[in-house]
């Protein structure tokens, strides 16, 4: 991602590639921005240049809706975006601070309103009310010194206020405790929106995951991503906190722990919608504590990054950081036998991961399992894992399910876990947040790998024997399983 370090040069990029769409026609925030992105998940980038009743603002979504944009930018083929990923983490690079930051071209401290100065969406009519998906809170541990930089979700409350949903586990909820234990219940963060996508990546893994474990810096690995340093700069009205100098939007403040506040207006815990999650239903609203703004600071002509946690691209962003993970892992365990990983789009970003391996060997026999189960314990959140050989296109969900119905011998290939930690997401999950997982063999013996030889085609070019609009409908009416299936030649 060398040369996109903000989302000014991200744009550049994506027009650039021809990747871009601007939307001319204004949209208005409240449903009607949402239904269009949407629609439009897993094209190209979304950018709307008119946003009813916020003259000048734009706003950007679908940056990471197409998993082959983040690979390109990052110089590898799809497929071995993990490695690339694992490879970054292991050698970051420091954040570095200045102090004449673009994202404080601006600086709001007096009649703060946050809904009137930014355009956040509501997404659906059953919705909680207006939600920032994108912002990323950025805290600094008071015992080691270490950033930490997440996502969570915030509804707005009031004109300097919001909620702030800090999941059990997050890094960011041992940090507030450190705060609590040396007696200060109000913690300054700042909230940032918009920057460059290394960034956006990086702060977006799972905190119960091997390759970002407490105290890891985010930035640093973002730095890596991008290969140069991530900036930031203090805030103008936190001491002790600051905020992301290449943003475009910063909320400066502190999250207030001695107060609780309801995500929805009746105040029941865990009983109506809040907004869609990533899981694919609709999120429960739970009283959670407040995040108080103090101010609101911002490039000249902020760009508002507006993604939809049941897209593309949120699944996309959190499988990535996750798959990184699990690819280090695997291949400690066996580099030899190991190649690569990849979480479906069906599987939600963190719920479950496709692992392919090559045996070379007879005694590679059994490998197969001591991954399946490294990969579980790699990252908390995964329920579901399978193996897959190297012939199985492991990005082909079609493909995948082929080698789970033909390869997988269920009485002895697939296996369930205890209790364990999962995902709130999945149907296993309780409240304690535990449940099993389950892990499936859909490998072929290396002893029997005679059996699952697949037919191997001679390659022919089709415009000798069609032409090109008989070539085209040939082309529209084939799945992707079969395009996959023909560019390996079978």
């Amino acid at each position: 991602m060398k040369g996109i370090t903000d989302i000014r040069s991200l744009l550049e990029r994506v027009e650039k590639d021809h990747d871009l769409i601007r939307v001319q026609r204004e949209v208005d925030p409240v449903l009607e921005l949402a239904a269009v992105v949407r629609a439009t998940d897993m094209g190209p980038v979304m950018l709307f240049d008119k946003v009813k009743n916020y003259p000048g603002r734009r706003v950007i979504s679908n940056i990471f809706s197409d998993r082959s944009r983040i690979a390109a930018w990052c110089g590898v083929a799809a497929e071995y975006l993990p490695r690339f990923l694992a490879d970054a983490a292991a050698r970051p690079v420091a954040p570095v601070e200045i102090t004449d930051a673009p994202s404080q071209q601006e600086v709001v401290t007096r009649n703060i309103n946050v809904l009137e100065t930014v355009p956040i969406t509501k997404q659906t009519a059953q919705d909680a009310g207006y939600v920032i998906t994108g912002g990323i809170v950025f805290a600094r541990d008071p015992e080691t010194g270490d950033f930490n930089s997440s996502y969570h979700r915030m509804r707005v409350l009031g004109p300097d206020s919001t909620c702030i949903t800090i999941q059990a586990g997050r890094h960011l909820l041992e940090i507030v405790r450190k705060f609590r234990k040396q007696g200060q219940n109000k913690v300054p963060v700042t909230v940032n929106i918009g920057a460059g996508p290394a960034t956006l990546l990086a702060c977006s893994g799972s905190t119960q995951q091997t390759l970002t474990p407490l105290g890891y810096d985010e930035l640093g690995f973002a730095g890596a991503i991008q290969g140069e340093a991530v900036r930031y700069v203090a805030s103008r009205t936190q001491p002790g906190a600051w905020g992301f100098a290449d943003a475009e939007l910063v909320l400066e403040g502190y999250i207030d722990t001695d107060r609780l506040v309801s995500e929805e207006d009746s105040g029941q815990d865990g009983v109506k919608a809040m907004m869609p999650e990533a899981g694919g239903y609709m999120g429960r609203a739970w009283r959670v504590w407040e995040f108080k703004i103090t101010a609101i600071t911002h490039r000249r002509d902020f760009i508002y990054w507006a993604p939809l946690a049941i897209n593309a691209e949120t699944t996309s962003l959190m499988a990535m950081p996750a798959e990184a993970s699990i690819f280090d892992a695997c291949r400690r365990i066996s580099p030899k036998v190991f190649d690569t990983c990849y979480v479906l789009p069906g599987m939600r970003g963190c719920l479950g991961v496709v692992l392919r391996i090559n045996r070379k060997g007879f005694r590679d026999e059994g490998v197969q399992t001591n991954l399946l189960f490294g990969a579980l314990s790699a990252h908390s959140d995964m329920g579901w894992v399978i193996a897959v050989d190297h012939d199985i296109d492991l990005m082909n969900s079609d493909e995948v399910l082929w080698a789970l119905i033909t390869r997988t011998d269920l009485s002895n290939d697939i296996m369930i876990t205890p209790k364990a930690k999962v995902s709130g997401m999945l149907a296993e999950g309780d409240a304690a947040g535990t449940g099993r997982k389950i892990a499936f063999d859909a490998t072929a013996s290396f002893k029997l790998r005679d059996r699952y030889e697949r037919g191997s085609f001679a390659t022919v070019n089709l415009t000798d024997w069609l032409s090109s609009a008989e070539v085209d409908r040939v082309r529209s009416q084939q799945s992707d399983y079969l395009k996959s299936m023909l560019r390996r030649g079978y």
